[in-house]
């Protein structure tokens, strides 16, 4: 499976982006995290935002992107 380089999370209020907390080493646990409710605080507003595939873009470890970078 393609490693993961860089997970970022788009705010739905303010439409800042920013690294979550937590690192992903591939889609798969990118993705199990997502089904499990990830949720992270935006570091500009303060809100929190419910991780889904439609507010995060990654970067594959071959510099390819998923997601919004897709």
């Amino acid at each position: 499976m393609t490693r993961i380089s860089d997970v970022k999370i788009r705010c739905g209020h303010c439409r800042a982006e920013f690294t979550g907390a937590v690192a992903f080493a591939d889609l798969e646990s990118l993705e199990s995290a997502i089904a499990a409710g990830l949720r992270e605080t935006c570091p500009s507003c303060g809100q929190v935002v419910i991780c889904s595939e439609k507010n995060l873009m990654w970067r594959y470890a071959d510099g390819s992107g998923g997601g919004l970078y897709a």
